[in-house]
């Protein structure tokens, strides 16, 4: 109960319940809870959007490297498997031998077991049908219909992923239920006069992918829930194959390659952190892959998910603590001021004898108490004021009603007279006022009219236009202006515009709407011409076959037409006030257009230029730019009206041109390319390459036969049978062939003919001096099949050379022995004193194991410290011993470091017989290594012959 008491005296003025909730304090306490709540809420929320933003942004940069980790590994392997096969069609004996020969297939069978993921290694002739392949798959099938075959006639090819046609039911059952996939890799086989013999082509199968991926993450197949998957060029999942067909993230983020993205994928309702990188394989053909990793965005943010939970926790338990401690104190102060509130609520209910006392030592609050009193009474007198004052203003009321009416009389008759169509409708339309405008217009009277509808004066068609725009009066948008269509008395169609102004109440409902309108037909006709010229004009502006752009003063584009924007292939809008040509040129067509612009704002008109513009995706074209300048009435520069003339063809029309002028006269004038007319066989014309070449004086050749430039007769007269015949008939000869210096000296020529003139037999030949190329290219065969260290053949040569013995063994008659040796005691002395000593005991002993053998043997090093001696023909083993005996002695004899020091090794020798023990080199190096171990098992001097 609150009790206001008289002062002096302890009886209660006035008693009442009161609401708990509604206690001062307990407000106050509220309130305070709440601000902290809203503090406390907006820490938290900025707390967690700046973690959430971090941490997307450390894990997003992460999975963008372990994408781009995967995307390079697999551009790195399609590439190795590009090589490889390209490699192999350069084979010397893929040039001319046979493509079906002993060797073959075992080769293939060896490169396979060396990268299992080679599904089938194949090589097809001419004709498409296979000749050998890794264990006889497909062999003499007729493959003309394969995309490889076709791609691979024309040079290096890689197909994208399929399923296997022809090998699935060849292939062992594979263990994973995924169906047989391929890539085809591709590469031409060329003879030495370059036409194409065949292809050989390999399948990988998709499995390979995953040994990528895990070896790219360090091992593993996923890292922190994250997904890796990989898209073909359309698109479409190749990695894994439980993902095909299942939704993909957005497509822009697949094309446009962010580092990274928080996306929803598909129909699903659940955020992933997601990367996507292009594989660029740097092979012939870009297959387009992608690769695309993602994570669950909840797995990304659980760090964020639990400082917000702990943050919560805390934040309510100082919640309650401070609610608890603000009730204590604002109850304490906010009984005397509910003392007054009670003491007010009394006045305003009309009681002029309350009268006001607190028992409070608050000098604030007696004041208060002082100060309501004198303004009650303060009240109390204006409340007899405005008595008085409001019957006076019942008269002045009633004295400017009668002012309004007069004042509506005249301003209707005023409204009668406007030319404007005015009337007035409520809120469902039903008119309540027309003037004689709107009833000459629409040929109708006011009684006719008023209570009825208006719209059966709109066109039909725009009803649905005045109707939609009208519903968007509001008390905030009281106006609205509508230009429509309307039909006068005669039933002709007109237009019209039309204010419309909305009354509401004060709930915000509509009440009525004025409307003010005039006859705008002429000017809609007028705009509608002009409309029609604008677009004419538009058209033939966008359309031109040439592309329009007015620059700014800094050069920036401000307009162009649909043609120059083609050009550029970007959106208007990041390319207006924004980009300029100069951010479309090239770097040296850059300056020299800015030097140009410069130049031209000074002066009224420029000379054309000439730049190369290349648009946002990479088209490249010729341009020819002219420019007038449009200035104020001072004379400064506003901007400049360009036109651009697609001038590519006509660049590329000069271009040739030139290079044809610039080559016809190297033909004559160069240095590197002989030439020579030839009539009867005899020269008659030459130019001073042609002398240089054959070390011949200034026109010391002329008149001279062919046959000086040929080394034998036999040469010369191939060359005629082999060309004549073909110039003859309107074809080209080209052939590489060694000829002869005038000081006796063989070169290697490549040289080509044509006939001028069949009547006079006058036939046209280019030489040109091959002898470097031809030594460079025996040093790369060097090179690919001997062991750089050594100098000897490695196991590519050594397998070549056992084919070609063994082959030369089965038609004499005889027999081939094979060595496997390797060096006891080398790790020690390697270790001991070092890598280059090493090197330098591996090149002695290579040394002394020629030394031992026949000029017609072969020593090859396979790798470390392992060699084989191949040794061939023989009649029987006996004839090899002593080599072998030697060999042994050679390699045990001491060796001078470069050091000074003195070191020695020993060796191992397993021994195997062609053909007793076998006829494919692999099975035969095989068994030799094995008979080498039984040698140093056998514990006796270091040689091992297979029984």
């Amino acid at each position: 109960m609150v009790k206001l008491k008289e002062p002096g005296t302890n009886t209660p003025l006035l008693t009442g319940p009161r609401s708990w909730f509604g206690s001062f304090w307990m407000q106050l306490s509220l309130i305070f809870g709440a601000l902290y709540f809203v503090v406390v809420g907006l820490g938290e929320f900025y707390m967690g959007q700046y973690l959430t933003e971090r941490i997307t942004q450390d894990q997003g940069e992460a999975l963008h490297q372990r994408s781009q980790a995967v995307a390079n590994a697999l551009a790195e392997s399609l590439h190795e498997r590009d090589r490889e096969i390209a490699m192999l069609s350069r084979l010397p004996d893929f040039q001319s031998g046979p493509l079906n020969s002993d060797w073959v297939e075992p080769y293939l069978d060896e490169i396979q077991r060396s990268f299992p993921n080679y599904s089938w290694i194949g090589v097809a002739d001419a004709q498409g049908l296979v000749q050998a392949s890794t264990a006889g798959l497909l062999r003499g099938a007729d493959v003309r219909q394969r995309p490889w075959f076709s791609g691979g006639q024309q040079g290096r090819y890689v197909g994208d992923a399929h399923q296997a046609v022809m090998l699935e039911r060849l292939l062992p059952p594979q263990e994973s239920s995924e169906p047989l996939r391929f890539l085809d890799f591709a590469s031409p086989l060329r003879a030495r006069d370059g036409h194409v013999r065949g292809v050989i082509a390999a399948h990988v199968t998709l499995s390979w992918i995953k040994e990528v991926i895990r070896s790219a993450q360090g091992g593993a197949d996923q890292l922190n829930g994250s997904e890796v998957f990989i898209l073909d060029g359309r698109g479409e999942i190749l990695h894994p194959y439980s993902a095909i067909g299942a939704a993909l993230a957005p497509f822009s983020l697949l094309v446009d390659e962010q580092p990274y993205a928080v996306t929803q994928w598909g129909g699903t309702d659940q955020y992933y952190l997601t990367s996507a990188l292009r594989v660029r394989s740097r092979t012939e053909t870009d297959l387009g892959w992608r690769v695309v990793l993602r994570q669950p965005l909840s797995i990304a943010l659980a760090p964020v998910e639990d400082a917000r939970q702990r943050l919560l926790l805390g934040a309510a338990a100082l919640l309650l603590l401070v609610m608890v401690l603000v009730y204590v104190l604002a109850r304490r102060f906010s009984r005397p001021i509910e003392v007054l509130a009670e003491a007010a609520h009394r006045i305003e209910a009309g009681e002029e004898d309350v009268k006001l006392e607190m028992n409070t030592s608050s000098a604030e609050l007696q004041r208060l108490s002082w100060s309501l009193r004198s303004m009650t009474n303060t009240l109390m007198e204006r409340r007899r004021e405005l008595q008085q004052a409001n019957a006076t203003l019942e008269q002045k009321i009633a004295d400017r009603t009668e002012q309004l009416y007069l004042s509506e009389q005249h301003y209707r008759s005023i409204l009668e007279d406007q030319t404007e169509i005015i009337c007035r409708y409520t809120h469902d339309h039903r008119l309540t006022y027309v003037n004689q405008a709107y009833c000459r217009l629409f040929g109708v009277t006011t009684e006719a009219v008023l209570n009825t509808g208006w719209s059966p004066v709109v066109f039909p068609e725009d009803l649905p236009l005045v109707t939609a725009a009208l519903a968007k009066l509001s008390p905030d948008c009281p106006t609205v202006t509508i230009e429509n269509r309307i039909l006068d008395g005669q039933g002709a169609v007109r237009w019209g515009q039309f204010n419309n102004r909305a009354t509401f109440d004060a709930q915000g409902q509509l009440l009525e709407v004025l409307t003010v309108g005039r006859d705008i037909t002429a000017q809609k006709l007028l705009e509608q011409e002009l409309s029609a010229t604008a677009e004419r004009l538009q058209d033939l502006y966008d359309h031109a076959p040439c592309g329009y752009c007015s620059l700014d003063e800094q050069g920036r584009f401000i307009a162009l037409n649909r043609v120059a924007l083609s050009w550029l292939d970007c959106p208007a809008e990041q390319v207006l006030h924004r980009l300029g040509p100069t951010d479309f040129f090239r770097e040296d067509d850059r300056s020299k257009f800015s030097h140009h612009y410069e130049r031209f704002k000074l002066e009224e008109q420029s000379r054309a230029i000439e730049c190369d513009l290349i648009s946002a995706t990479g088209v490249k074209r010729r341009v020819s730019v002219s420019s007038t300048a449009l200035r104020d009435g001072q004379g400064r520069f506003l901007m400049s009206r360009s036109v651009m003339h697609d001038i590519t063809e006509l660049y590329d029309v000069r271009t040739q041109l030139r290079a044809l002028v610039h080559e016809q006269k190297a033909m004559l004038d160069n240095d590197l390319v002989g030439l020579a007319k030839f009539k009867d066989r005899r020269l008659v014309w030459k130019n001073k390459a042609l002398e240089r070449i054959f070390g011949y004086g200034p026109d010391e050749l002329l008149d001279q036969p062919a046959r000086c430039l040929y080394l034998d007769d036999t040469s010369y007269e191939e060359v005629g049978r082999e060309a004549y015949p073909l110039i003859r008939s309107g074809a080209h000869f080209r052939k590489q062939v060694q000829m002869a210096r005038k000081n006796g000296d063989a070169i290697w020529i490549d040289m080509n003919s044509l006939q001028f003139s069949e009547a006079e037999g006058v036939s046209l030949w280019l030489m040109q001096d091959i002898s470097e190329m031809k030594q460079y290219q025996e040093q790369v065969e060097h090179i690919a099949f001997h062991d750089p260290l050594t100098g000897l053949p490695n196991r590519l040569l050594l397998s070549d050379r056992m084919r070609q013995a063994f082959a030369l063994d089965d038609r004499m008659g005889g027999m081939g022995v094979v060595c496997y040796l390797d060096l006891d005691g080398f790790k020690p002395v390697n270790d001991a004193h070092g890598h280059g000593a090493g090197d330098f005991l591996l090149k002695e002993v290579a040394r002394r194991l020629q030394a031992a053998v026949r000029a017609n043997d072969t020593v090859a090093r396979l790798g470390g410290d392992e060699f084989v001696m191949l040794i061939t023909p023989i009649m029987n083993l006996a004839e090899c011993e002593p080599i072998l005996r030697r060999a042994l002695a050679s390699v045990r004899e001491p060796i001078r470091l470069p050091s000074g020091e003195v070191v020695q090794v020993s060796t191992s020798m397993g021994v195997v017989l062609y053909p007793k023990h076998g006829r494919q080199p692999s099975q035969l190096l095989a068994l030799a290594d094995a008979a080498m171990y039984e040698a140093k098992n056998s514990g006796g001097q270091g040689l091992y012959i297979s029984p």
